[in-house]
């Protein structure tokens, strides 16, 4: 039975959905500076576009042409305008705000063709992921693809379900132009691949497939072939190179005419690792339960699944396809990343929600010990938060007995050394996360299995919340190289311009000072410029001093406290003057 505080959440109110996903989102995009070299190489694309005025084909880190097409520059770049300068909180913006419409979109989509309950759970599962989740809290564009990607597959089926194919899908051909570009022409190939596919198993004509396709295809590109045209005038075969080297390079591998390594190269199984992760923490559920289910060993026959699955209902039929296919045609690149699977997330999460219900009413059991392990880490949280920011009874050099890893050793220090002191927000998040958790094990002397495992879904939430209000920014911020670019700055007192060697197949890229230095860099072995300020990594240096040696005299004039996040490397800022009559 469903209780009425149950079904006024799942059922009556779906702004509630929408709220949740907001606090567990966008509240915390502010927290943490850019650690990583993806963020700062995305936001950099932004300010290349509100401080240079440049919006077809910005140039990024010294001579550097944006990756990727620019949609998602342009939100990030339009949220910026306001303050007139992009920041940590503007470039992550659009990456948040897409999760809110991806989890409203599948609260409406399946809400009307699924049980409302299990429409309401769909959602929870995408809220806690791992990877949705933590895609929706970066600068990046694979929250805004997946977004648009999964919501031109909505608009697909309705254009079949409700009118039969019947007229031109104009809402449709615009979500796809903005998926082309955000991401290039997977923006439009995977979604009619997998709703071509959906409608050759309804028993359409081929060949009616074929020429609605291609008119969708036709006008889905209208848009995107005037920005590629423009870019392409701007850029020359340079852009033509890096088109083919994202698009075609990443697919099929082989060699690519650009300066760095496509990367990622992965085997096809990977996918199916990232995918447990992704999902985590319902598959440690999922893994739990094969052990409480009964097994037949008797194979049923292809004549029989084919049957049954097209005896499915025509959502779950086109779930079913969508999840597989966008799994698949992944597992062909050679390139390959955990976010690229995104898109099917919403499609496996309507099964995994609809095989937890029947975990909830006939295996309970199970639901029980994963919501003890689930209130378990929630009690370990608790007590870290007690311990290190409460009280900071615990010093990170205490541990040394206990953790081996130099890794993690590394990183609680980096932790610790950015806590700040204990406020109200700490507080609060510890007093929420404590309070779930008393309901949450209160729960486990009653028989609403639901409500536990609903009360396990809000401990989990207010995991994330202490992850996000306290530690992670922590972390971020620690480890972040704005501090290190701000000493350059102050030893930059003339202003003298700041080079960077940029060949990826043989330096690494400091994305992060690039971007607090406000896209300033310059090529050094582009220019070869008479004097001037260089930064590099000392093991890049290494390789570098011998080519130039006999040119350049190098000074030192600064060096990082130690390896940086951007290129894990010791980073030094040298001054260098062209030697005498050379």
């Amino acid at each position: 039975m469903r209780t009425p505080t149950l079904q006024y959440l799942y059922l009556q109110k779906p702004l509630v959905l929408l709220l949740i996903v907001t606090i567990v989102s966008v509240c915390w995009i502010y927290a943490g500076d850019f650690y990583t070299k993806g963020e700062p190489r995305e936001a950099s694309v932004a300010v290349s576009m509100v401080e240079q005025n440049n919006w077809i084909l910005p140039k990024v880190y010294a001579d550097e042409i944006a990756y990727k097409p620019p949609l998602a520059h342009w939100l990030m770049a339009a949220f910026s305008l306001p303050r007139g300068s992009v920041s940590v909180l503007s470039a992550r913006l659009p990456s948040a705000i897409a999760f809110v419409w991806l989890i409203g979109a599948c609260f409406l989509f399946f809400g009307r063709r699924v049980k409302g309950q299990k429409a309401f759970l769909t959602c929870m599962l995408l809220i806690t992921s791992f990877e949705l989740h933590r895609a929706a809290m970066t600068a990046r564009v694979d929250m805004v693809l997946t977004a648009l990607i999964v919501l031109g597959l909505f608009c697909l089926f309705r254009w079949e379900d409700d009118k039969k194919l019947k007229g031109f899908p104009i809402v449709t051909v615009f979500i796809l132009s903005c998926a082309i570009l955000v991401k290039g022409p997977v923006g439009i190939v995977l979604p009619l691949f997998v709703f071509g596919v959906y409608l050759l198993i309804l028993k359409y004509n081929f060949w009616e497939i074929a020429g609605k396709f291609v008119l969708i295809a036709f006008a889905s590109m209208v848009l995107p072939a005037i920005w590629y045209y423009l870019a392409y005038k701007q850029g020359g075969q340079e852009f033509l190179d890096l088109v083919w080297a994202e698009n075609f390079g990443r697919f099929f591998g082989g060699e690519v005419n650009i300066s760095y390594s496509l990367g990622h190269e992965m085997p096809f199984w990977f996918n199916f690792v990232t995918l447990a992760t992704g999902f985590i923490p319902w598959t440690l559920l999922l893994i739990m339960s094969l052990f409480v289910i009964k097994y037949s060993f008797k194979f049923p026959g292809f004549k029989k699944i084919w049957s049954n699955m097209l005896s499915m209902s025509k959502v779950k039929l086109f779930s079913l396809v969508a999840a597989v296919l966008i799994v698949f045609f992944y597992c062909i690149p050679i390139s390959k990343r955990s976010v690229y699977l995104m898109p099917a997330y919403p499609f496996i999460a309507v099964f995994i929600a609809q095989y937890i219900l029947y975990l909830v009413k006939n295996k309970s059991k199970i639901i029980r010990i994963f919501s003890i392990i689930i209130g378990s880490i929630g009690i370990l949280v608790a007590l870290i938060v007690l311990l290190t920011v409460v009280t900071q009874l615990v010093e990170p050099a205490q541990l040394v007995g206990f953790i081996k890893n130099e890794r993690i050793l590394s990183d609680i220090a980096v932790i610790w050394s950015a806590l700040t002191a204990p406020n109200l927000l700490y507080v609060v998040l510890f007093s929420i996360l404590v309070g779930f958790i008393y309901i949450l094990f209160n729960l486990q002397r009653k028989k609403n299995n639901l409500k536990i495992l609903y009360a396990t879904i809000a401990t989990y939430l207010a995991i994330f919340a202490v992850m996000d209000g306290i530690f992670i920014p922590a972390f971020k911020s620690g480890a972040s190289v704005e501090p290190f670019a701000k000493e350059i700055t102050s030893y930059n007192s003339e202003n003298e311009t700041i080079y960077v060697v940029n060949d990826l197949r043989q330096y690494a890229n400091m994305y992060g000072v690039n971007f607090y230095l406000h896209n300033s860099f310059r090529n050094f072995e582009k220019e070869l410029p008479a004097s001037g300020l260089l930064l590099i990594g000392e093991n890049d240096y290494k390789k570098l001093f011998p080519h130039y040696e006999n040119l350049y005299d190098f000074s030192l004039l600064k060096q990082s406290d130690g390896k940086m996040s951007d290129n894990r490397q010791v980073t030094s800022l040298y001054s260098f003057y062209k030697k005498d009559g050379l």
